[in-house]
């Protein structure tokens, strides 16, 4: 885990994590633990019940709110809200540089954070239901394999561009989750950094769907290419 979080915070960004702007800015956050030796990720299924991609998979997080100081206080407030994972048990570790979301105009930043080996495994997990449906956990390194689980990609097109969207079916405790569109794509960033090797499929940052910083960029190129 330390190896990890250490690779994600070389591509970090630096505080302080002020929002400076007025943008349209949401924060998300990833939240890593080790269990029984293996890093795992925690994501949350959407209520059917939300107006806006209802059932779909995602990370704990949501939109700005007036009261937010910084990325991490509305990263770490939305996950509070929603599953009642509260702030004294996380230990931030990175944020990673925002990402603009074309379809939306709007600036995504993940933070990193982690909780103490085998937390997923003990911690009282209470999903607020008028937001989430699920919590789940699944290995880090499920999102740079396409057998283990099985990968599905198809074309998007859009009036100006055209990329791949993937598609990653993962169970847990008997249920089965799509993994797809700007989460997957973080999974595999993040997957690719943090543990430092290439996908078993090809993959290409889809700088048609969403804009990253160079750093980001380069970094995964040279991880997928072996460099």
């Amino acid at each position: 885990m330390e190896r990890i979080a250490k690779n994600l915070n070389d591509v970090s960004t630096r505080p302080p994590y002020d929002y400076n702007s007025e943008d349209r800015s949401a924060a998300v956050l990833v939240v890593l633990c080790e269990v029984d030796g293996v890093c795992h990720v925690l994501l949350n299924k959407r209520s059917e019940s939300l107006r806006r991609h209802p059932g779909q998979v995602c990370f704990p997080g949501g939109m700005r709110d007036e009261t937010d100081r910084s990325v991490v206080d509305t990263a770490l407030r939305e996950c509070e809200e929603e599953i009642q994972l509260q702030r004294d048990v996380v230990k931030v570790t990175s944020v990673l540089p925002s990402l603009k979301v074309y379809q939306k105009t709007l600036y995504l930043t993940p933070v990193i954070c982690t909780v103490p080996p085998n937390t997923f495994a003990t911690y009282h997990f209470t999903p607020n239901p008028t937001e989430v449906a699920d919590i789940f956990h699944v290995p880090l390194a499920t999102f740079l394999s396409e057998t283990e689980p099985p990968l599905r990609s198809h074309s998007v097109d859009h009036p100006y561009t055209s990329f791949d969207l993937h598609h990653f079916n993962v169970e847990f405790e008997g249920k089965e989750f799509d993994v797809q569109g700007i989460t997957a794509h973080l999974c595999v960033v993040i997957a690719a950094i943090g543990l430092g090797r290439s996908p078993t499929f090809e993959y290409k940052l889809p700088s048609e769907y969403c804009v990253v910083s160079d750093e980001i960029r380069n970094r995964v190129d040279r991880i997928i290419c072996g460099l």
